[in-house]
């Protein structure tokens, strides 16, 4: 027997909870699938959420941002104020962005109760291995092999999506398109809690940047992102994260005697949205659709924004027969502006990340006043061509 629904939500994520909520509350029968064994479990991201005042200033566009980066208290374990970005030199730039560090595990736990209190039906150890274009899923759990249908397929399974597959994308160059991260959770360490902080060089993270994300005055998330394109050939990612914590002039006297109770390793889109958000029977939510902000590697009001979209699209053709392309179309209005932004932020970048000596000096030369904007997804597209312009005189120059 193949158990019929009007929608199958692949993903229990913060992208796949909140469009599974959005559906079942709306009375459509909805099957949220997860293939850990609990929700959120291992973690895997720095846990750092704009607060929801930022969340109105980083996507003005969007009107429910601010609304959905809005959690119970109880979740976040820490609040940074400032966010300083550290040259390969160890200068600091400093400026105000507040966030909220969060439980990550009780984050995507807390979304996915309000799915199933909503009437989703939830199924842990479960991988769906094959989606058919009748939407006939096929997953193995623990019973062994099932099968299930649904009229439409949300796809919020991460960047190396199986449903994003099946409806034609794919990374032509995962070294430079995805980004694989490392951290530790340390404890027993000294961090100023008030502070996240951003280190960059092709010394510390090619490709990508480093990062102490405190979750109070000792405890903190330290990691880097790397980008297989611009790191040295066979150097293991946990050697370059040993080094950052180990041996870095600015790190590692403050790790010195940490005790590591959790370690994170993720994979991360970076190369903006995929070619196809939709057809006609699926939508993509969060990492499957590349929603991240490319620059900075954030990704989870993205995804909330994202799937409450989608719920809303969805809904909208199962009850009235409009087109899922209504989803490209709103997701494009509320950020598909920060997206491109955040994209050519990061290709400037990747002319810059290739030398810590033109790192230093664009850094130096741009200051707080303009690499706040950046961080921020700001920056007008059309400086993009000047940077670059900018960076080419400067790589002559070191040359």
């Amino acid at each position: 027997m193949v158990e019929e629904y009007d929608v199958i939500v692949v993903g229990a994520g913060p992208a796949g909870s909140v469009a599974a909520y959005g559906l079942a509350r709306s009375g459509f029968k909805t099957l949220l699938v997860e293939r850990r064994r609990e929700v959120g479990v291992p973690v895997q991201c720095g846990e750092l959420l704009p607060t929801p005042q930022e969340m109105s200033d980083l996507f003005p566009n969007s009107p429910r941002a601010q609304r959905l980066v809005d959690v119970p208290s109880d979740i976040i374990v820490n609040r940074t104020r400032i966010m300083r970005l550290v040259s390969p030199r160890g200068r600091k730039y400093d400026f105000q962005l507040h966030a909220n560090i969060v439980d990550r595990s009780r984050l995507d736990q807390y979304l996915a109760r309000k799915a199933q209190d909503a009437g989703a039906k939830l199924v842990l150890r479960t991988r769906v291995t094959e989606r058919d274009p009748n939407n006939i899923i096929d997953m193995r759990g623990p019973g062994g092999r099932t099968e299930a249908k649904a009229r439409v397929v949300v796809g919020a399974d991460g960047p190396r999506s199986l449903i994003a597959k099946s409806i034609g994308n794919r990374y032509d160059r995962p070294d430079v398109e995805l980004s694989q991260t490392m951290s530790f959770t340390l404890a027993d360490i000294e961090t100023d809690p008030s502070i996240a902080e951003m280190y960059f060089g092709e010394h510390v993270a090619p490709g990508g940047y480093g990062w102490v994300i405190p979750r109070g005055f000792h405890e903190a998330n330290v990691g880097l992102g790397v980008r297989a394109a611009f790191a040295a050939p066979e150097r293991p990612l946990r050697d370059y994260l040993h080094t950052f914590v180990k041996k870095d002039p600015m790190v590692a006297p403050r790790m010195r005697g940490g005790r590591i109770i959790r370690r994170i390793g993720a994979t991360v889109p970076v190369a903006g949205p995929v070619r196809h958000t939709w057809s006609e029977n699926v939508v993509l939510v969060g990492d499957a659709a590349g929603h991240v902000m490319a620059s900075n590697g954030g990704g989870i009001p993205t995804a909330m924004v994202g799937g409450e979209l989608a719920a809303e699209a969805v809904a909208a053709h199962l009850e009235r027969g409009t087109s899922l392309g209504q989803y490209e179309v709103a997701w494009r209005r509320e950020m598909g502006r920060e997206l491109e932004t955040a994209l050519s932020v990061l290709r400037v970048a990747d002319e810059v990340m290739r030398s810590d000596a033109i790192t230093e000096v664009c850094m130096r030369l741009a200051g707080s006043y303009f690499l706040e904007p950046m961080i921020r997804c700001r920056l007008p597209l059309a400086v993009d061509f000047a940077a670059k312009s900018f960076v080419k005189v400067l790589q002559i120059g070191v040359q």
